[in-house]
């Protein structure tokens, strides 16, 4: 084996290195004995020492630059570039013009119904329409029935940047007759002069148009002025504004103009809402003070008598949301005037709270009104009423109520409440012995306290299925009446509506009516069940029962075929007094649509 120089020289440093390191760890220490004493000599420590470097000489220097600036010109010209053309589709289902629907039933019922409007657009929209029905057919023993209402009409609606206009125009032609009579009651014969033992001209008096035909014509006017700005998320002024006017007038010589103005605003403030709205209501009536008979046995009005009233409404209420909490807290300043004015100061209060994000909102409140009350909405509500009934405003002097409502989820929703209401000159139809023999009504007026409860639920599932159920029960006390005439104890109602495909439409309504109080001077013929108190005889028209159901099959988008049944049932129940109405009506028809 070769060793080299240097394998040599690393094992001779080795050594040397672990011989430095023993004399170090060495524990052994020198004593040197001179003279008396000794002396200790410690183990040499080797100090590490570095080189440092320090460059004595230091170079600092600032560096300057100098730009001159420079001008470029350049050569640019602008291109006028096309504006993108935009498809725009608009959402849901095609629009169709207008649609016809026709068809007819038992008791000769014809059903001609036309409309006729614009498509989807962003600048307008109008639209036409015409329907009449009715009835040529009467019902057996009860005189002539016969019925029929037209109605022609149209709307326009411009919109905007900021603000829309909506206007309407309405004509309706209304007739029907005063058939609740009792036609084996010969008394009743003798009260329009008609010889009983004449059996033609009972059986002409039966069907007498100039004696018991009713003509009503309507003339109704609307306009709308609607800003943009509605939400509460801006702090802009929104106003609302409108004019409604009505003309009505019969073949008997009554007429009524009916003018509304009014106006809505609301600002947002701080989170608060101040709002206000501003009614100016008058009417005026021109009516005979009674109807009475001449020689040919033709009602001939005796002299007109005008009544005008009016009504101011001022209401500034706030209107804020705090977390859950909502309320209205204002004042409504009021005046019906008539012969006298009087001046009225209602509270305006709403609150409600919301619990458990909307599944229950607890409610309640307190308000007041002057309602006002035309001789078209009377006739609307009872088209037998006479047109000598004297009108008087309502004055809702307090309405305290409060209530649940909510929703379970997203397709349940239900309501609940209870009010207490102080109501002065609420009318009430009483039968009209004057210029009837009790087949028309009367309007008397008494103050009134009312009691109700009121339950609702509606369940719906993607338009597809839709149930609403809606019962109220009322409790009157009247201060001079003895009875709340015609008014029922209680109403409920039923409404289902089933989309089966697109193809299958099925509709019903149910209505349940409870027992409604009136009187008679005469006793009641096939009634046992009465009550005599001041030579009135006092008895209750029966809890009824109506039930309509509709089906329509859509074989294509355009044509469509129907089939209703009205008062399924089939009874001849009263809702008014002396007044039964049609048994089963079965209509059928089909709908086309251009």
């Amino acid at each position: 084996m070769k060793i080299n120089k240097l394998q040599i020289l690393i094992f001779v440093s080795g050594i040397l290195s672990f011989s430095i390191v023993a004399q170090q760890n060495e524990s052994t220490e020198t004593f040197l004995g001179i003279g008396s004493g000794s002396r200790k000599i410690s183990k040499i420590q080797k100090t590490p020492i570095f080189p440092i470097h320090t460059d004595s000489v230091s170079i600092s220097e600032d560096i300057k630059y100098y730009l001159e600036p420079k001008r470029y010109l350049t050569n640019y010209s602008i291109e006028n570039i096309k504006p993108a053309r935009l498809k725009i589709t608009a959402n849901g289902d095609k629009l169709y013009r207008g649609y016809l629907k026709a068809g007819a039933g038992t008791y000769l019922t014809p059903i001609l119904e036309l409309n006729y409007a614009s498509k989807r657009s962003r600048d307008e929209s109008w639209g036409l329409n015409a329907r009449n029905n009715g009835s040529f057919s009467s019902i057996k023993e009860m005189g002539n029935t016969k019925f029929s209402d037209l109605n022609l009409g149209g709307y326009y609606q411009k919109f905007f940047l900021n603000y829309d206009l909506w206007s309407e125009v309405q004509y309706e032609r209304n007739s029907y007759h005063f058939y609740g009579l009792n036609y084996g009651d010969n008394s009743m014969y003798e009260f329009y002069g008609i010889d009983i033992n004449d059996s033609l001209e009972k059986e002409s008096f039966k069907n007498s148009d100039s004696l018991f035909k009713q003509n009503y014509d309507l003339l109704d006017l609307h306009l709308k002025f609607n800003s943009r700005n509605t939400g509460r998320d801006t702090n802009k002024l929104r106003i609302k504004g409108w004019i409604d006017f009505h003309h009505l007038n019969s073949n008997y010589n009554l007429s009524e103009n009916h003018f509304l103005l009014g106006a809505h605003s609301g600002w947002l403030i701080l989170d608060e809402e101040f709002l206000g709205t501003f009614e100016l209501d008058i009417n005026n009536v021109n009516s005979p003070e009674t109807l009475k008979l001449d020689e040919n046995n033709i009602i001939q009005p005796s002299n007109i008598r005008s009544n005008n009233s009016g009504i101011f409404r001022f209401s500034p209420h706030i209107y804020s949301r705090k977390n859950n909490l909502i309320f209205k807290a204002g004042i409504s300043i009021q005046a019906n005037i008539n012969e006298n004015a009087k001046f009225y100061v209602f509270p305006d209060l709403e609150v409600s709270y919301n619990l458990f994000n909307n599944i229950f909102i607890p409610y309640g409140g307190w308000i007041g009104n002057v309602q006002r009350n035309t001789f078209n909405n009377l006739r609307l509500e009872n088209p037998f009423i006479s047109e000598d009934s004297k009108l008087q405003n309502n004055v809702q002097k307090s309405n305290i109520f409060a209530g649940l409502r909510g929703s379970l989820s997203d397709k349940f929703t239900f309501n609940i409440s209870s009010s207490f209401q102080k109501l002065d000159s609420i009318y009430f139809f009483i039968p009209d012995t004057i210029s009837s023999y009790g087949n028309k009504f009367q309007t008397k007026y008494d103050n009134l306290s009312q009691t109700s409860f009121l339950a609702e639920i509606t369940y719906e599932k993607l338009e597809k299925l839709k149930i609403s159920a809606k019962g109220e029960y009322f409790i009157y006390s009247p201060a001079n009446f003895s009875r709340a005439w015609q008014r029922p104890d209680f109403i409920f109602t039923l409404s289902s509506f089933l989309d089966l495909s697109d193809k299958i439409v099925l509709k019903s309504d149910f209505y349940l009516v409870g027992k409604r109080e009136v009187f008679s001077n005469s006793e009641p013929e096939a009634i046992n069940d009465f009550v005599l108190e001041d030579g009135k005889y006092i008895y209750s028209l029966p809890t009824f029962v109506d039930m309509n159901i509709s089906a329509e099959y859509r074989y294509s988008k355009k044509v469509s075929a129907f089939i209703q049944f009205n008062n399924f049932t089939a009874k001849k129940y009263q809702y008014w007094q002396n007044f039964p109405v049609q048994s089963i009506n079965i209509l059928g028809g089909i709908t086309i649509s251009f």
